[in-house]
């Protein structure tokens, strides 16, 4: 059961009923007394949830009329029956949330070498409008980075492209929706992207993230954007982003985007500096441990192979009242079950 913030409703929506139900021979004052109780539980975990009573009753598994009837004290039938439904599906949410509260968060942007690299490539190519590319290997953090440069930065916007997005359309459809672009007409997608564009102004920046999944003529779009309205683009993705340039020559396209390319940053290791202060953000000051997770992510997924590892490792010791050491670390690699320790 996922546990998820929908479309807030109205305090109104989930008052509290003046009168709950009567007695009578097929409900006992323990059975009322026991509504009243879960009235408030139900409540209280949709208003903070934003569910509607209509999600409620599918998610508790009862039927709308019938929840319908019983959260506003009017149902007729017996009222153990639907009490222990309703008490029954709280229980199940209360003991996620609880469980989902005790998983250690991750450390938030942290002012990496590589971090701070990305940011500043990312700000060469808004202040000058510049085409530019971020290749960096998994886990190194560059999805976090550039969501952290469009927070702080204004007019710049992250879209990112999988492979079901990878068309020049599919592409279009992602940016405009970053923009706030609205049109429905597929043959003025891209005016439309443009006069957005430059209704901004100077200094724009369109952040494509994964974008190793774009199809080539979608790349030559975005050097549209560039040449005609004067953004800033940043590619961001792994090693296949550049590759394409430096295997492939032919076409006049390749050659219009060769020479587009005002930076690029590439790194496919992460560097034992970002390592130590993602480390350290962990809480981790054992050097045994300190090494143990250096090694970790110095593996594929680099950063990522840390922050799983100390989630999991942070639970085991939890449960064991513990505090993290070597042994949790190395027992939630194992239990990864990733590959061998090095």
């Amino acid at each position: 059961m996922n546990i998820h913030t929908g479309t807030s409703q109205s305090k109104s929506n989930w008052e509290r009923p003046i009168a709950g139900p009567e007695l009578s021979s097929n409900r006992s004052q323990a059975d009322i007394d026991l509504w009243w109780s879960l009235i408030d539980r139900v409540i209280e975990t949709a208003t903070t949830n934003g569910w509607t009573k209509a999600e409620v009753a599918r998610r508790c598994g009862m039927a709308d009329g019938t929840f319908s009837q019983w959260v506003s004290g009017k149902y007729n039938g017996r009222l153990d029956k639907q009490n222990q439904t309703v008490r029954q599906w709280l229980e199940e949410v209360e003991d996620q949330t609880a469980f989902a509260a005790s998983i250690p968060q991750s450390p938030t942007f942290l002012k990496t070498q590589t971090a701070r690299e990305v940011v500043e490539t990312l700000n060469w190519a808004q202040i000058t409008s510049d085409f530019v590319i971020v290749t960096l290997a998994a886990g190194m953090g560059k999805t976090i980075a550039c969501r952290h440069y469009c927070a702080t930065h204004p007019h710049a916007y992250l879209a990112t492209v999988s492979p079901h997005t990878k068309t020049v359309h599919a592409m279009l459809v992602e940016l405009a929706a970053e923009l706030n672009v609205q049109e429905h007409n597929p043959a003025k997608l891209t005016r439309a992207i443009g006069k957005k564009l430059e209704r901004i102004g100077s200094g724009t920046l369109l952040i494509v993230d994964e974008a190793q999944n774009l199809v080539d003529d979608a790349i030559n779009q975005l050097r549209h954007f560039v040449d005609i309205y004067g953004c800033g683009v940043a590619l961001v993705g792994n090693d296949e982003v550049y590759g394409r340039f430096t295997n492939r020559s032919e076409g006049r396209s390749y050659a219009q985007l060769k020479r587009r390319i005002g930076k690029r940053l590439n790194r496919q290791k992460p560097l034992k500096q970002d390592l130590e202060t993602f480390i350290a953000a962990w809480g981790v000051s054992d050097p045994a441990a300190i090494k143990l997770l250096a090694g970790i992510g110095s593996k594929g997924g680099a950063l990522g192979q840390i922050d799983k590892t100390m989630k999991l490792a942070a639970m085991l010791a939890l449960g064991r009242g513990e505090d993290v050491g070597v042994k949790h670390i190395e027992t939630a690699w194992r239990n990864r079950d990733v590959e061998d320790i090095a």
